[in-house]
């Protein structure tokens, strides 16, 4: 994978100075540019680096002097957008959805295991190195004991899914109590919980 980064300019601002004497030709008409270094990553600015820098010219004689009086004049009012900030404030957003996401996920994994219903699809983690994943599927809940069913591989990275090669075993049914189930979710073993994934999911794979 190729990664670029490196340093370029933005111009952040452009005036026609008509309030300063060119002091070769003694005429009151200059443009004025301003640019900001700033330091990419795959071309996103990330953020700006080094001072401004300041291009002045004459319209009329094309002297390119810069005045200490035109910086003064024109750098208050010349701001550093917010768009030089882009991977910052992508950084920043992400972020922000993942943490809302996450918490959001959390609460309803919590709610899905304090109240199971049939063909809840469990992600498990295995419960000594948590690097191990399988799936339980709910079959059936009667008061306190819940029956599920579990599938045939084990995914050394988590998966959302069954292979096309793996299923739940209809003979291979484990019976568990709430309280286990909300031990298993308090230790991590639990990972998520797949509810309403509609009929064509691989989870209805049951032999």
């Amino acid at each position: 994978m190729l990664f670029i980064f490196g340093k370029r300019e933005a111009r952040i601002g452009k005036y026609i100075d008509r309030e300063h004497i060119c002091y070769p030709c003694k005429a009151f008409d200059r443009q004025v540019q301003v640019y900001r270094p700033y330091f990419h990553f795959c071309l996103i600015p990330v953020f700006p680096i080094g001072p401004k820098e300041w291009v002045m010219q004459c319209r009329h004689c094309g002297d390119e002097t810069v005045l200490e009086s035109v910086v003064k004049e024109y750098d208050s009012r010349t701001k550093t957008p917010a768009y030089l900030y882009s991977a910052f404030i992508l950084f920043a957003g992400l972020a922000i959805f993942w943490f809302y996401w996450n918490k959001n996920t959390l609460k309803h994994t919590t709610e899905y295991v304090g109240n199971p219903v049939i063909g809840d699809v469990y992600t498990v983690r295995d419960g000594k190195n948590k690097e191990t994943y399988s799936f339980l599927r709910i079959t059936a809940v009667n008061g306190d004991t819940v029956l599920a069913l579990h599938n045939t591989l084990d995914y050394g990275d988590f998966v959302s899914g069954l292979t096309k090669d793996d299923y739940f075993v209809k003979d291979d049914t484990m019976v568990f109590r709430r309280k286990e189930l909300k031990g298993m979710l308090d230790n991590g073993e639990i990972y998520s919980v797949e509810r309403g994934y509609g009929d064509g999911s691989d989870f209805n794979r049951i032999k």
